[in-house]
This record gives C-alpha cells, structure tokens and sequence, in this order.
C-alpha cells in the first residue's frame, strides 16, 4: 500500500470532522420585494437545509444564540422579510475570533447566484442587527455578517441603526451589505461597565465595514471609533440631514479614550449632507477625540459642481468638542477630492501628520466660496487641544478651475518642523489666488522647496498669500530656491487627470530628493529623482505597458 495514503485518509477524516463540527441554519421568507418565485419556509422547520428551512427573522435570530463557533444562519437570496418584531439583539457568546459565526446568504433552488440579497426590511424602529447584550458589558467576538440588504421603512423618522455594535464585542467583520434608511448606518457605540466577566476590557475592538453600500440613512453613514477598526472600499452616499453636524462618516470619540490603528481606505464618499435644495453642507469624512495612527488613504470624495456649500468639505481632521482633543502620527494620503466646498482636506491640533499624494479639483464658482485645497490648521483649537506641530504636505496635486478662488496650501500659525515640498497646483482663473498661506517667520519650516504654481492666467497671483511674489519669497527668506511658476504639466487637469502628460512634464524628476513621498500615489515607488506631484511618469501597471506596444 501507498504509504502516503494512510496520510491521506487521515487527512481527509479531519477535513470532514472540522466540516461536520460546523453547522448551518437557513432562514426564507417572501415578503415586500422578494423574487415571484420564492419559496417560504417555516418556523415550524428544523432550518438546517436549504430544502426546510426557517420561515421569520426572529428564528433566525434566536438560532443565532444557539450557534457553536464556526456556525451559521443563511437568509434566502430573493427573498425578504417584512420584520416587525422589536427584538433586534444578536448575542452569542460561543462565537470566536479565530472561528467565527456567520449571517449570510445562501441560494435556493428556485432562485440564482445573481438574485438579490437577502432584504431585511425593518417595519419598526428598531436596529437592523444590534450586536449588544443588555445591561452591563460581557465579552463577545468573531463575527461575520455578510450579503444581506437592511433596511427601514420609516426613512426621515427612522432613530436606530442598521448594525449598533455596543458592550465589549470584538472582531466584526460586515461585508458585501447594503444599510439605507437608518438613523445611523453602523453604529460603534461604545460600552456600558463590564459585569464580572474576565475577559471585559469595556472596548469594542476590530470592526470591519468592507466593500458595502450606505446610503440615505438620517445622520451618518458611519458614526464611532474603535482600536484597529477599519472602513475598506465601501460607497457612502446620501448620508445626513442637518447642516455642520451630520457626516457620511464621523470618526468620533472613543469610550476607551485615544483610538489607536484606525484605517479608513478605498471609499466612495458623494452627496454629504443635502439640504432642501440638494447642496451638500457638512463635512463628508470628519474626525474628532483623540486618534493616533490614523490612515486616510485612497478615498474618493466628491460633490457635483455648484451643488457645495462653504461648510461642505471633503476631509477634516480636528476638533469639534469641549473636551480635550489630539491627532498624532495621522496620514492622509493618495485620496481624490473634487468640488467639495471650502476645505478639502483640513487638520488641525495635529502632530506628526503627513498630508501626501493626494489630487484636489476645486470647479466651484469664487462667487460662492473661496476655495482651501489642504488647510493645517484649518480652525482654531481650544487651550486644552493639543497644539499643531511637525506637519508635512508633499506631493499633492492640485487644479482650481477658472471660475474657483482661493488659496492653494495653508501652513501657518502654529509649532515648527513643518515640511512643504514637491507639491504642483495650477490655477486656471483670473481671480484671487495664492499659491500658499505661511508664516513669514522661516523658523517654523524645516523645509519649504521644490514647488510648483502655475497662474497662467494671473500674473498677479501671490506666491505666499498678501506678502510676495516668488522672487521676493525667495530673497526674504531662502526658502523655495527650487520652486518655480511654470506650467506643472498635467495631463488633463479640466478632466481632473493631474498625471503628468509626458516625460517633459516640470514635474518630473524635480521632486524634493530627500523629503519627497517614497511611493506615489498608485503605490509605486518613487526613484532617486522624485518628481513633483501626486503621480511619478509612468507608473503604469506593466499590463498596461505591455498593451501599448511599450516592449
């Protein structure tokens, strides 16, 4: 006999215990909205085949309790549940990080891969899924939801969430859904004491949003913060009413104190905050408490034009509250932002903050606004916020159209070691524009050079804001001896394409050579010439390359 078949066999036997120590439970229903020909199922079933299966929320909901790590409760695709029970906690706490339980989705016989998800339609105003056992705070983690379609019907007066995760629950993930008609889309709401549990620390820890839809709920997309959490390649759309306070995302305070690792990359974020006419006038993506290690990368934020109000901005990392705030070792960087209102992307009470490669296009009219492409600070902080200091900005693209005003970059006012380097902008318009606002004290930059700002059609454009021409800044105070006025050279700059157009672009191989972004904004990594902007010359992925005849 073959001696590794024993081997075999043996692992086989194993395979099928792990398999088998697994179990599912399916759930269908064909209410509002369900496929023509759905199948329900009933309560009075065992639930643990597709071909039985439950019939309402609510069983699968107390299944759910029941379930050992590694198990799972599968909704129908096609089908939907008009839920109007209040109950809405999904608890277990079998479930584990390293083995956790499962709702999703499964295919039924009359249905397809292709069906639609899974439509949990909240008939009362209660959360979709609160991850929340009642009372004080015991521990519980590892848990996927994933595929399902959550909604409430009660729209404008809806006041609960789509997913409310709340009392020490640790390792979510929530991925592949779609959250529309809430108060809150997802709701990291902190905890209550912890009861004698051991294993109760009071956080909620690792909440993963991926690759999900959020859109039209009342007040925020998203509204919390917790150590590790993360908000991955996820449309936010429509989210908020009330003008300055609601936000498509709202990076909030923590009950644990300073939020550590949080990672907001790869969203969609549009249509922040509409009011009666359609304008959007809050801040899409804001952070406010206390955040160290915060990544903001390769986002997309963006309104229509003519369609943002001044108080309507892109990104804006500072404080908002009474208590003391602080921002350390944040990055922003890589994310696209265009025609949203005043400030695009704003800090303040920052240190240690990195502002890189990102592309801003500001198309709105100066009669409306004066436009800020980054802003550090951009508002005053409190005595008891932490005071800004060493702040980069490099490598950031940046185009105002020629209807736009405004200012380029502002750094100024406060702490020192701040670094201003390869940056391009171009401003097509004839109307006020400065390049930069800084201080006129040299002392707080370690670096200001290799810029460029080209205002073709603006002679008169400052190059520092109500002080001097490049020229005089030059003389004043040393700074920016490799910057210069030229046209940067973008591809399309109206098209919002600020690559460069070709290897003669000024920007190329005119970067800072040592304080430049190591990689650009695609993720390459720059050369020992580094060049100006967002983007190095042809950093296009080899299939690319190869397609356009380059071998």
């Amino acid at each position: 006999m073959n001696p590794a078949v024993p081997r075999l066999l043996t692992l086989v036997a194993c395979l099928f215990a792990v398999s088998a120590q697994a179990s599912d439970r399916f759930v269908c229903d064909c209410a509002t909205e369900s496929l023509p020909a759905c199948v329900a199922g009933n309560d009075g079933n065992s639930g643990t085949s597709p071909s039985s299966p439950l019939q309402s929320y609510e069983a699968g909901r107390l299944a759910f309790a029941g379930l050992d790590a590694g198990d799972s409760i599968r909704f129908c695709r096609g089908g939907s549940w008009d839920v109007g029970t209040t109950a809405d906690h999904w608890v277990n706490a079998s479930c584990r990080a390293d083995t956790p339980c499962t709702v999703g989705a499964y295919t039924p016989a009359w249905a397809d891969d292709d069906s639609a998800l899974p439509w949990i339609r909240r008939q009362t105003d209660d959360n979709g899924f609160a991850l929340q056992d009642g009372g004080s705070a015991d521990h519980e983690e590892g848990y996927v939801f994933e595929d399902l379609h959550v909604s409430s019907v009660l729209g404008s007066s809806a006041n609960d969430s789509g997913f409310l995760l709340q009392n020490d629950i640790d390792d979510v993930v929530i991925q592949r859904v779609v959250i529309e008609g809430f108060r809150i889309g997802v709701y990291l709401s902190g905890s209550n004491d912890c009861s004698a549990d051991p294993q109760c620390d009071g956080l909620n820890e690792r909440i993963v949003l991926r690759d999900s839809h959020v859109e039209g709920n009342r007040s925020f997309g998203w509204l919390g913060s917790s150590n590790g959490s993360q908000i991955l390649d996820s449309n936010f759309v429509g989210n908020g009413s009330l003008a300055v306070f609601d936000h498509n995302i709202y990076i909030s305070g923590s009950s644990g104190g300073v939020s550590d690792g949080m990672r907001i990359v790869g969203n969609h974020l549009y249509q922040a905050t509409l009011d009666a006419n359609g304008d959007c006038d809050a801040v899409s993506l804001v952070v406010h408490g206390e955040h160290r290690n915060l990544l903001i990368e390769a986002n997309e934020v963006s309104e229509d034009v003519g369609k943002a109000l001044p108080g309507c901005w892109g990104i804006a990392v500072d404080p908002g509250y009474s208590e003391a705030e602080a921002f350390t070792d944040v990055t922003i960087r890589g994310n696209r932002l265009r025609n949203v209102g005043r400030v695009a992307i704003g800090v303040a009470s920052c240190q240690r903050c990195v502002i890189e490669n990102n592309l801003i296009v500001q198309e709105n009219a100066a009669a409306d606004f004066d436009g800020i492409g980054i802003a550090a600070p951009d508002r005053n902080r409190a005595a008891n916020d932490l005071p800004m200091d060493d702040i980069t900005v490099r490598n950031n693209s940046i185009y105002f159209g020629p209807a736009a005003a405004g200012i380029g970059i502002s750094l100024y006012e406060e702490g020192d070691d701040h670094v201003l380097v390869s940056n391009a902008t171009h401003y097509a318009g004839t109307g006020d524009f400065a390049c930069f606002d800084v201080d006129a004290a040299p002392s707080r930059y370690l670096a200001m050079d290799h810029n460029l700002c080209y205002t073709p059609l603006n002679g008169g454009a400052d190059w520092v804001r109500s002080t001097a021409s490049l020229d005089e800044w030059q003389l004043a105070t040393g700074f920016d001896g490799h910057s210069g006025t030229g046209d940067p050279g973008f591809s399309d700059p109206a098209n919002a394409d600020l690559h460069p157009a070709s290897m003669l672009s000024l920007m190329v191989d005119q970067g800072d050579p040592v304080r430049s972004s190591t990689t650009d904004a695609s993720g390459a990594m720059r050369d020992v010439a580094p060049d100006i902007g967002a983007w190095e010359w042809m950093t296009m992925p080899a299939a690319e390359v190869f397609a356009n005849g380059f071998e």
